[in-house]
């Protein structure tokens, strides 16, 4: 993807997530706005919260580590970011959906690029459950993508 192409999509997913949290109760900061333009970049990989507390006290050293992870709370809580843990670590990615946020990923073991699956696919299942109400739905999928079958196969 070519950089102006890349800047312009991440600017789209900015605004995006920004609307929301104009919409939201909470205050519009600086530090809020720069933790979502960071989250912005990931939208195809999942980073660890870590990384994510990391580039933000570089950004404001005398900032508390509880500010970050509430900060990716409410994110996570207004559907801004998608959170999952693995391996006991929690890791976050921008939202890659905000018309159908219940959807599944399929994520490649090699590359771990995050592919989002359309979960409304499912009608068999659906059908088979229509005696209950599906609350949310969690589909992973783990493989190899198209790019990492084409590498090994070279």
């Amino acid at each position: 993807m070519k950089a102006s192409k890349l800047m312009i999509d991440n600017t789209l997913k900015y605004n995006k997530g920004l609307d929301i949290l104009k919409q939201s109760p909470f205050r519009i900061t600086k530090q809020r706005k720069d933790l979502l333009a960071y989250l912005s970049k990931f939208e195809t990989t999942y980073i660890p919260v870590t990384e994510v507390d990391a580039y933000m006290q570089k950004l404001y050293p005398n900032a508390s580590h509880t500010t970050t992870y509430r900060n990716i709370k409410e994110f996570s809580d207004l559907g801004i970011i998608e959170q999952r843990t693995e391996d006991g670590q929690l890791n976050v990615k921008f939202q890659c959906d905000f018309v159908t946020p219940h959807h599944g990923h399929f994520f490649c073991q090699n590359c771990h690029r995050v592919i989002k699956l359309d979960a409304t696919l499912a009608p068999k299942l659906q059908a088979d459950l229509a005696q209950f109400v599906i609350l949310t739905v969690k589909l992973e999928i783990f493989g190899l993508c198209d790019n990492c079958q084409k590498n090994q196969a070279s």
